[in-house]
């Protein structure tokens, strides 16, 4: 098992592109902007919200975002997004534009038609799919690489047809502007390592399994009385309710980190919990502070690794500092 560790958290570092213009941040003599970004649920794209302070320039709906932080030299792409809504806000001596986004872009919403022969399989659509829409194919991880006998063929929206392909072949997918990356649940050879010297801010937090009380019969509720069958149906929806409300295990904050994404593998130490998680969810905030959450799931120990673990642990601080000299 290698671990990727982190840089140093010193000093912030970023900048926008918009529409092919770079605008560094206020700690690199640009202006001053915020940001609040977001991933998409599964199959969905992510949002972000972008707050410029006195550019001259109006940005106009259509006009594209692209988001580079990082700290010192270690600075990278993030993603790309759309404008899709604007404001403009006098805030005491400033004037602000608000921007709306979204993380998909003019490629991804292509229409693509693409006829293929019979005997094509899965990741050949996907592969074709991707070229015809103009979009960077990443990686690519299969739950099951199907094999379609009467061909492919498609008249739609690239990335409808991308999240169908994915579905079928039971695997994930996420989009970062231009960037598709197809993952699976399963335990990857690499995982980026997290601890409070490489960029972990807290432990990390048990989601708390919420609406234990929603979704329940209410009607039966307002009853004086119930019947056993009643009960039942009731424990049945809270059981049902409590396993779609648990979208994750653990709430995790750290110090942004620009080559995490949706579907990664971290391995978190901490002094609370210390295992290899999956990122099924980020939210990034760049303003006066800068922080990240990401909403992770505990991989099952498949056997494969368990042996690994334990090895590196003794090595972990010697492949962190091997990346902070």
């Amino acid at each position: 098992m290698d671990f990727i560790a982190n840089r140093p958290i010193f000093p912030r570092n970023s900048y926008l592109i918009i529409n092919g213009v770079k605008l560094d941040d206020h700690n690199n003599d640009g202006l001053k902007f915020d940001v609040d970004v977001k991933t998409g649920e599964e199959g969905k794209v992510g949002v972000g919200t972008f707050k410029i302070y006195n550019l001259s320039q109006d940005i106009e709906i259509g006009s594209e975002v692209e988001l580079w932080f990082g700290y010192a030299e270690d600075i990278g792409y993030y993603s790309k997004y759309e404008v899709i809504k604007k404001k403009r806000i006098k805030e005491s001596s400033s004037f602000i534009q608000e921007l709306t986004c979204s993380e998909r872009t003019k490629n991804s919403s292509k229409i693509v038609s693409i006829s293929l022969d019979g005997n094509t399989r899965i990741s050949e659509a996907i592969k074709e799919v991707t070229k015809e829409m103009g979009i960077n194919l990443i990686s690519m991880e299969l739950n099951k690489d199907k094999i379609y006998t009467n061909g492919f063929t498609c008249y739609s929206q690239g990335f409808q047809e991308l999240r169908e392909l994915v579905q079928d072949s039971e695997s994930k997918m996420t989009l970062k502007g231009d960037d598709l990356y197809i993952y699976t649940d399963k335990q990857k050879d690499q995982a980026i390592y997290l601890s409070f010297e490489s960029g972990l801010i807290h432990n990390p937090e048990a989601v708390e399994q919420q609406e234990k009380e929603v979704k329940v019969n209410k009607k039966s509720d307002n009853k004086k009385e119930k019947s056993k069958k009643d009960d039942k149906w009731e424990d049945e929806q809270k059981k049902k309710t409590i396993k779609e409300s648990n979208k994750y295990d653990y709430t995790i904050e750290c110090f942004p980190i620009h080559y995490i994404k949706k579907g990664d593998v971290i391995y978190v130490e901490s002094d609370d919990v210390s295992g290899f998680m999956q990122v099924e969810e980020v939210s990034i905030s760049l303003s006066d502070s800068w922080n990240m959450k990401l909403g992770v799931k505990v991989m099952k120990d498949d056997g494969k690794h368990k042996d690994n673990s334990s090895k590196n642990t003794k090595n972990k601080k010697s492949i962190m500092n091997r990346s902070l000299s």
